[in-house]
């Protein structure tokens, strides 16, 4: 097709397109934007806070996120202003990009998985190049477009357990490192003790993911601008993540110095957050030194490699002085016009599909679900509530929390607890990422099946055995979604998305029962199971 002529309409006939483009995008993913907000900077919404602690408080892996689009826009503005981009519109492949980018978009918006809908804007960025400027542009683009995946959160679950893992590993090559320096250090799960008395413990953020996640970014940024090529620029990018784990742990072995020097209160005030920083400055130092290190041995071993300007071959020259007008011009055709209606109509769609979802469920059903006096096993009980710590509620997105601890004469205390949500999925995740995560270690795991229980006869369930120091605890769950109870997180997902798309009841609710073990396992098995069966007419009556 050949490329757009100079236009005598007005100017502002010329900027209205790009207006509805650029409208039809905010709106389309505002909803997005939205839910990311509270993944990126958790503590936002307590308005008490001054705006440091706002955006630094809370577990976030994503406080890089809003800098993303802006890294890309600029990467986007540079790579136009230097680049050779001819404009060859491809309408019909770039309309089909679009189209299904859209769809994708709106399907994950009406099934509410957000992280899904964020990733669709990739598709939908590259389907408008293709439509307004073609496949040459797309080449030129397409990394400030793959960029944009940095920004949207990874689901809940697949993080906290990368985090578990990632923050044992560098409490290990910490506290190793530390002995290697005549510190006396010894790691229980995530508290380092030292000598003194003293202890210090790993926080989630302390353990890698922050500064994995965004290190991976800035390795992708870094290896596109680097001197590699071909394989080795891959190898600097993969990289990226021993480079966050090595930094992380060389942080540890200061915390633990401060730590051992002064008391833990030194370690975890002003200096933590000093040496959060030093970790950027440290690890992106690494990641200098590994270029020049394998530029340096190929050059020993006699293959140098062959370093190029960074747009060598592709620069614009004078005869592209008119770039930027041609390529503006390109949104005033029929295509531009096309592009601009799909993504309106979508950003339609997305308000439609997402104007009753609400973004934290504040309900009081679980409070309320079961009796604070119960009967079990002939024995009478008593509960009493406990608080729910505010980053609880912050991480799963529902203040409808019941935690509850019912006392009874000769029988160990039950604690109980609900976690609901009339209308989201985020609202439950598998209890073991929570013992994990708070030191604990997990000893056995496996399914059994609660019987006796009326109404339903048997109530299928998973059992934990978890272990901290010296107190042993056994754990009994299961997943409520709508009138179904399943021992399996993945199957309660997928029933209350295919509930909501049904338009029938897509609550969910995490059950737990955990009991102290006192040296007898299967007393503890069978006094969680008996309160359980219990505890479910009960659900069953009073749960939506």
């Amino acid at each position: 097709m050949n490329e757009p002529t100079q236009s005598d309409s007005p100017r502002w006939r010329r900027a209205l397109p790009w207006l509805l483009l650029a409208t039809g995008l905010v709106a389309a993913y505002a909803h997005n934007v939205a839910e990311m907000w509270p993944r990126w900077f958790p503590a936002w919404q307590h308005r008490g806070l001054g705006l440091y602690d706002r955006l630094m408080e809370g577990e976030s892996y994503y406080t890089h996120a809003p800098l993303v689009p802006i890294v890309s826009l600029i990467m986007a503005i540079l790579l136009i202003r230097h680049t050779r981009i001819p404009v060859r519109r491809r309408p019909i492949l770039g309309g089909a990009v679009l189209a299904a980018a859209l769809l994708v978009h709106l399907a994950a918006s009406l099934a509410r998985v957000n992280f899904v809908s964020g990733f669709s804007i990739l598709g939908v960025v590259a389907g408008l190049v293709l439509m307004l400027w073609g496949t040459t542009a797309l080449r030129r683009l397409w990394f400030p477009i793959a960029f944009l995946f940095f920004m949207v959160p990874l689901p809940q679950v697949s993080i906290y357990q990368l985090n578990f893992r990632l923050k044992m590993l560098a409490a290990d090559l910490g506290v190793g490192a530390a002995n290697g320096i005549g510190i006396a250090a010894e790691q229980s799960s995530n508290t380092v003790l030292l000598m003194g008395g003293k202890t210090l413990t790993i926080a989630n953020v302390c353990g890698g993911l922050r500064t994995l996640i965004s290190l991976i970014a800035f390795g992708a940024l870094y290896a596109y601008v680097c001197k590699l090529r071909g394989v080795w620029r891959l190898g600097l990018f993969a990289m990226s993540i021993p480079v966050a784990v090595v930094a992380n742990a060389i942080r540890i072995v200061t915390l633990i110095i401060v730590a051992d020097i002064w008391n833990a209160e030194v370690a975890t005030g002003f200096f933590h957050d000093f040496s959060g920083l030093m970790v950027y400055a440290l690890a992106f130092g690494m990641m200098f030194g590994l270029e020049h290190a394998v530029l340096s041995i190929r050059k020993a071993i006699g293959r140098p490699a062959t370093v190029v300007p960074l747009f060598y071959g592709i620069e614009r020259d004078p005869d592209d002085a008119d770039q930027w007008p041609r390529m503006l011009r390109a949104a005033g055709s029929a295509t531009g016009w096309t592009a601009a209606i799909l993504v309106l109509v979508a950003a339609a769609g997305a308000y439609w599909l997402n104007r009753s979802v609400p973004p934290q469920w504040t309900g009081e059903i679980a409070a309320s679900a079961v009796p604070k006096t119960l009967t079990v096993d002939g024995r009478r009980l008593r509960g009493h509530d406990l608080p729910v710590p505010r980053e609880v509620a912050d991480i799963l997105e529902t203040n409808d929390i019941l935690l509850r601890k019912y006392i009874g004469a000769g029988r160990p205390p039950v604690s109980f607890q609900i976690v609901f949500s009339e209308d989201n999925r985020k609202g439950t995740h598998p209890p073991d990422v929570c013992l994990e995560g708070g030191g604990w270690d997990i000893v056995a795991k496996g399914a059994v099946s609660i019987a006796g229980v009326e109404g339903r006869g048997a109530v299928p369930c998973r059992e934990i055995v978890a272990q901290k120091k010296h107190e042993l605890r056994y754990h009994l769950y299961t997943y409520c979604c709508g009138d179904v109870y399943t021992p399996s997180f993945w199957e309660q997902q997928l029933r209350i998305l295919l509930n909501g798309l049904l338009n029938r009841s897509a609550s969910g609710a995490l059950i737990e029962v955990s009991v102290p073990v006192n040296g007898d396992l299967e007393d503890a098995r069978r006094w969680s199971g008996h309160f359980l069966a219990v505890a479910v007419p009960y659900l069953d009556r009073n749960l939506p």
